[in-house]
């Protein structure tokens, strides 16, 4: 890449020394450099003017920008009945506060697009069938089985209003074990706030 741009820079008359020598190319490398990070500059520089140009005061630009983020994991193997929600007790990022790791529930704090994922891997000798649930209502299913350690996972966007609710919770018949030791996580962000 960088031969490319020297070629570039020499056709654009930048330069008038030779690039066979070690100083100049050197020097080409600096001016590259720099080039570089001053696109990068007027990229997040623009990026940061179009969030703003989306809100309608400084104020709600700023809470427009929000970080909403989740995920928690199993620590340890366990045994959910029909109905149960899994609590996914070990929480490695919640940033915004909204999981809770006593409940195994995400709050929406705000009315936006969600995505969430679920991931999890089962025992020997056991079948899982859990249901991701906004509220009382479906919004993705999970299956692992037929063999010992399968793992199962889905991701799911929705949309969600202030307030509502998102969980994992066991729906067959049987008393299932999931595996532990962070092999079962829980995953959540807000992707765009809504107005």
């Amino acid at each position: 890449m960088l031969r490319a741009n020297r070629l570039l820079l020499q056709r654009s008359c930048l330069f008038s020394f030779s690039f066979n020598d070690e100083k100049a190319n050197l020097h080409l490398d600096l001016l590259l450099t720099i080039r570089l990070h001053e696109t990068y500059t007027n990229i997040s520089y623009n990026l940061h003017v179009l969030i703003l140009s989306v809100s309608d005061s400084p104020e709600d630009a700023t809470s427009r920008t929000a970080v909403i983020a989740f995920t928690a994991t199993l620590s340890k193997e366990t045994r959910h009945f029909p109905g149960q929600t899994v609590i996914f007790n070990n929480v490695k990022l919640n940033e915004g506060n909204c999981y809770d790791s006593s409940t195994g529930r995400f709050r929406a704090h705000f009315r936006g697009l969600y995505i969430f994922s679920v991931t999890i891997r089962k025992g020997t000798g056991t079948h899982i069938h859990l249901l991701i649930m906004k509220d009382d209502v479906e919004i993705g299913r999970i299956f692992s089985g037929t063999s010992s350690f399968d793992s199962g996972s889905v991701t799911v966007v929705t949309v969600m209003e202030k307030g509502q609710v998102t969980y994992v919770k066991e729906t067959y018949s049987e008393t299932e074990t999931m595996l532990g030791d962070h092999w079962a996580h829980f995953t959540g962000l807000l992707h765009i706030r809504y107005k």
